[in-house]
């Protein structure tokens, strides 16, 4: 336990000093053929599944896949 403490207080010290000397790099901006050619190819990663309950309200919820391909609901 105590060996773990230490190793975490070393890399939080090592973290803030490296964030402190880190310095902010241009990056340039995507060329316009390179975005419309992703635009092309982009669809909607999520849909809505809409239903009708027992009292005639609609219900609906928004649903996407995982990064492992499984339908998720919510």
């Amino acid at each position: 336990m105590q060996k773990t403490a230490i190793a975490l207080g070393l890399a939080g010290l090592l973290l803030a000093a490296g964030a402190s000397t880190a310095s902010a790099a241009f990056v340039p901006p995507p060329a316009t053929c390179v975005i419309e050619s992703l635009n092309s190819n982009l669809v909607d990663a999520r849909w809505r599944r809409c239903w009708i309950d027992r009292r005639g309200r609609r219900r609906c919820h928004w649903c996407w896949r995982d990064r492992w391909g499984r339908v998720r609901c919510g």
